[in-house]
């Protein structure tokens, strides 16, 4: 089964967006399934860097790879060979419509945050669609907070909270990529 392309973002790709792109990798790996996953950070001040070691040992106890990561910055070219990118906060979600403002309109990708896949979000869509149009206000939905200067629960939450919204992501990135047939 072939699926679309998905680039998660947050601000230095070394704890969410990493561990987004992993958890993915995982559930669509253990799914039969297969789409082009990656990560990347809004920043350069991480570039370079592996996961950060609090997170890597957060996700090697729950039994997630956590080799061959170097923290990227996103570019509007990578953005514009993905279908959808997905944004940590409101923040890199504005990041991201900054960057792809000069993108021809056919290179966009669709533009979401990682808790409009979350179940527990009060308001969360039953099915998950429509992001363009709630992306068009703002951030459509509540952000994952930054584990980063936290404690070592901090960084089992932000895996709970991505592992609780990739099926979500999963069946729209499924979705996508049956329209395209």
């Amino acid at each position: 089964m072939s699926m679309a392309s998905v680039v998660f973002v947050c601000t230095g790709n070394i704890c969410r967006s990493v561990t987004a792109e992993r958890v993915l990798e995982h559930h669509l790996e253990i799914n039969g399934a297969t789409a082009v996953v990656d990560s990347a950070g809004i920043s350069d001040e991480e570039a370079g860097n592996p996961i950060d070691p609090r997170q890597a040992r957060v996700l090697e106890a729950a039994g997630y790879r956590t080799d061959d990561h170097a923290a990227r910055q996103i570019t509007p070219e990578w953005l514009a060979e993905r279908d959808v990118a997905i944004a940590m906060t409101a923040r890199h979600y504005r990041a991201l419509q900054e960057i792809i403002r000069d993108l021809p309109a056919e290179a966009v990708p669709e533009l979401r945050m990682l808790r409009e896949f979350d179940p527990r979000v009060s308001g969360a869509r039953a099915e998950a669609s429509g992001g363009a149009e709630a992306g068009a206000a703002g951030a459509p939905a509540t952000d994952v907070p930054d584990p980063w200067g936290g404690e070592l629960q901090d960084f089992e939450e932000t895996l709970e909270t991505i592992e609780v919204s990739v099926p979500g992501i999963t069946d729209h990135l499924l979705s996508l990529a049956t329209q395209s047939r």
